[in-house]
């Protein structure tokens, strides 16, 4: 992406928040117009959808609203704010109808939530995290998150961390399904033949018996057939996950 102001600037968290929420007023840089924030992010996220991140940059965004380059500059003054609108609004607010009400089924629906709208928009997976989430729509996946786990014996700390962990693993679970995806054009290897592949390349590994543990796993056939679908193997670490906030309510229980 081309660069948006000065990239070496420091960012304050404050303006970027008031920014998210929509309280910063445009700046005086370029010619006055009647654009919008939200024109502009939607421009953007519209390009993303189409080409990739990589396909967002300034003088496309502009073409696409019919305005100058510069005009953009009043709205949004840098690369990384663009970056952060975008990563808000593609996310958009939580739809919880239908989730379940009892807090292991919510959360389970949170992450799954979660992982859908990172695996169907890929584009998120390549923009950094650099920042809590400050904007509307982040807060208020925050928020869904938190309340699930309200009438839990966690505490405050203990709920903030399930939140975190479960929100990281549904992007790591994304981001690796999207990297063997984009991978396979190049390894000619999908996601669920990589299990086959995967598996006769160990057992010419642990041939020489250097390697005990990993040779009684290939032994048992772990990776010899094809994987699972991502999705699959996304559900089956999740309930390693739910099992062991389980184990802590457990424990919590036991403390009080």
């Amino acid at each position: 992406m081309e660069e948006w102001g000065s990239g070496m600037a420091r960012r304050d968290p404050e303006r970027t928040a008031d920014l998210l929420w929509r309280r910063q007023q445009p700046g005086s840089r370029g010619p006055r117009g009647s654009l919008t924030v939200d024109q502009i992010v939607s421009a953007a996220v519209e390009l993303a959808d189409a080409e990739g991140m990589a396909g967002v940059t300034m003088s496309k965004v502009a073409k696409r609203l019919g305005v100058t380059t510069m005009s953009l500059y009043r709205y949004i003054p840098g690369k990384d704010d663009l970056v952060d609108l975008m990563f808000e609004m593609a996310t958009g607010q939580p739809d919880t109808t239908g989730w379940p009400t009892a807090w292991r089924p919510r959360i389970r629906a949170f992450s799954r939530a979660q992982y859908e709208i990172l695996t169907s928009r890929p584009w998120l997976l390549d923009i950094p995290i650099g920042t809590p989430p400050m904007g509307p729509n982040n807060i208020a996946w925050m928020e869904v998150g938190l309340s699930a786990l309200d009438d839990t014996p966690l505490t405050a700390e203990d709920r903030m961390g399930v939140l975190s962990f479960v929100s990281g693993y549904a992007l790591t679970e994304a981001r690796q399904a999207e990297v063997i995806h984009r991978a396979a054009p190049s390894t000619g290897v999908s996601y669920v033949e990589w299990g086959a592949a995967y598996h006769k390349v160990l057992a010419r590994v642990v041939a020489e018996g250097d390697y005990p543990a990993l040779t009684r796993i290939v032994t048992e056939g772990v990776f010899a057939a094809d994987r699972s679908t991502p999705e699959d193997e996304f559900y089956y670490g999740l309930t390693f996950l739910l099992d062991g906030i389980e184990a802590l309510m457990e424990r919590r229980r036991a403390q009080q």
